[in-house]
């Protein structure tokens, strides 16, 4: 009677309490990824120049053009480096969410497989004898 409790006392663990602890730990996965690359703060800021760098404009013409297209530059700078970012973190969230829908599938039938191995590897040892 001893030997069955562990099996089903796993079963029983690996269906319920183990896919609320998944799904906690995918969530918070995708917390980080979504705080680490600053997809909400850059998709805000997309059009603010790098690093708040300006340059002042003078009273001339010369000098407001000049300033006008440093300050243009800067602004594509910025809106370069930050679209590179965020597409970056969208293509993490991407291949993680991937990489988490198959492992959550074998998650699925891992027992099954398991049990599987272990009798056909018994039905092994027994023909061997």
């Amino acid at each position: 009677m001893l030997a069955l409790q562990l099996p089903i006392s796993y079963f029983f663990w690996h269906y319920t309490t183990a896919w609320s602890d998944l799904l906690r730990l995918y969530t918070n996965a995708v917390w980080f990824f979504w705080h680490f690359f600053s997809i909400r703060i850059l998709s805000g800021t997309l059009l603010a120049p790098w690093h708040r760098l300006r340059e002042a404009s003078s009273k001339d013409t010369a000098g407001f053009l000049g300033s006008l297209i440093i300050n243009l530059i800067l602004r594509l700078i910025g809106f370069i480096a930050r679209t590179v970012t965020i597409l970056s973190g969208f293509f993490t969230l991407t291949l993680f969410s991937l990489f988490s829908l198959v492992f959550f599938a074998l998650w699925l039938v891992l027992p099954v497989v398991l049990s599987g191995l272990i009798f056909s590897g018994l039905v092994g040892v027994i023909q061997a004898l």
